[in-house]
């Protein structure tokens, strides 16, 4: 029987780039070499190089990301800068568009030089125009609705009432004041009834009848003529008066009624009379 064969270990030197044998002996005399300590001092400075290499790279990619950064900072500054000033030269020439209405003392009222109007601030008019006249709702011709005050800046004297009232106060006001018109005499506020008309749905039971209950005394099958004032009604009305009696059941003929019978005719009305009040009940007529 013959052995099998079998290699012997291999170590491969990454720096020489070449095979020994996988061995401690023969290892140590490798790395102990000259071509091995050549090949190892050639990769350290190669590893020294790239290392200064990447510092180098590394400073000039700052400094290039911090000028960049810079003139960026630079520019935005100049376009705020620009966009303050257009803002600013657009207020301007909205605000010499529109004007601002100034406080005239002498006069009571405040006054917008560039359209020439005067506004009233306790009764909310306009004066000016061609022809001058008051106007409460001055054309846009003449007074643009960006010019109106409150729209247009104002300054000095007093501050009118822009807010409106709500619309129970302004109610509750135009009611007392038309109230103390009245009894004064004098003009008050026209105050106008509105009627509401709600159309109410059909009853569920009126294509039967069942809406007539009201009007027949709430009957059962009073809308068809039939119950207490129907025949049968009338039929027992007159089998009673035959019997002689106020309430005495009578049979056949005139004769008295046998009591089995008198008694399933009493529980029939008892229950015919249950029926009648829960269907009142039903239709809210109880």
């Amino acid at each position: 029987m013959t052995d099998r064969w079998k290699s012997n270990p291999m170590h491969w030197c990454d720096l020489c780039k070449c095979w020994m044998n996988d061995s401690k002996s023969s290892i140590l005399n490798h790395e102990r070499g000259a071509k091995h300590q050549e090949s190892l001092a050639k990769k350290l400075r190669e590893m020294a190089k790239k290392a200064d290499a990447d510092k180098i790279a590394a400073k000039q990619l700052a400094e290039a990301l911090g000028s960049i950064e810079a003139t960026a900072a630079a520019a935005y500054a100049r376009d705020q800068e620009a966009a303050a000033a257009a803002e600013h030269a657009a207020a301007a020439a909205a605000a010499a568009a529109t004007g601002v209405w100034e406080w005239d003392a002498a006069s009571g009222y405040y006054y917008n030089e560039p359209h020439r109007w005067y506004f009233d601030p306790k009764t909310r008019w306009y004066y000016g125009g061609e022809p001058v006249a008051w106007a409460q709702d001055p054309p846009a011709a003449s007074l643009p609705a960006a010019a109106r005050f409150g729209t247009a800046p104002h300054a000095g004297g007093p501050e009118p009432p822009f807010k409106k009232p709500a619309a129970g106060a302004a109610a509750g006001s135009g009611s007392g004041a038309g109230a103390k018109a009245g009894g004064g005499g004098g003009g008050g506020v026209a105050v106008t009834t509105v009627k509401k008309v709600v159309a109410l749905p059909q009853h569920p039971q009126s294509l039967i009848g069942g809406h007539q209950m009201h009007h027949v005394g709430g009957r059962i099958g009073g809308a068809k003529g039939v119950g207490e004032g129907g025949e049968e009604g009338a039929k027992r009305k007159r089998d009673e008066g035959a019997a002689g009696g106020k309430g005495a059941p009578a049979g056949k003929g005139g004769k008295p009624m046998d009591p089995a019978e008198a008694a399933a005719l009493a529980r029939r009305e008892a229950a015919r009379q249950r029926v009648q009040q829960r269907t009142q009940q039903a239709f809210g007529l109880s």
